[in-house]
């Protein structure tokens, strides 16, 4: 578990950019989501550089859930809601 100690904001903001390169290769909208996600945890991680690496990486996967899910709901049109 000592590799999670290693990560800083550099790392995560790095990721993010891969994500969204990733993105000119295949075109849908999860890549971006997740590359937000990855950034929003570096900025996070700058501003908190003592938090632990567990928790930057339960962060990224909440972020992630969350901006996957919103991708995933206007990639799809919107909510159900504003169809009714």
């Amino acid at each position: 578990m000592e590799m999670f100690y290693i990560l800083n904001h550099w790392h995560w903001w790095a990721l993010g950019a891969l994500f969204v390169l990733g993105e000119l290769i295949t075109p849908c909208v999860y890549f971006v989501a997740i590359g937000i996600a990855a950034v929003l945890v570096g900025l996070v991680t700058r501003f908190m550089p003592e938090m632990a690496g567990e928790w930057q990486l339960g962060l990224f996967i909440g972020l992630t859930l969350i901006s996957t899910g919103i991708a995933r709901n206007k990639r799809r049109g919107g909510s159900p809601r504003q169809k009714a």
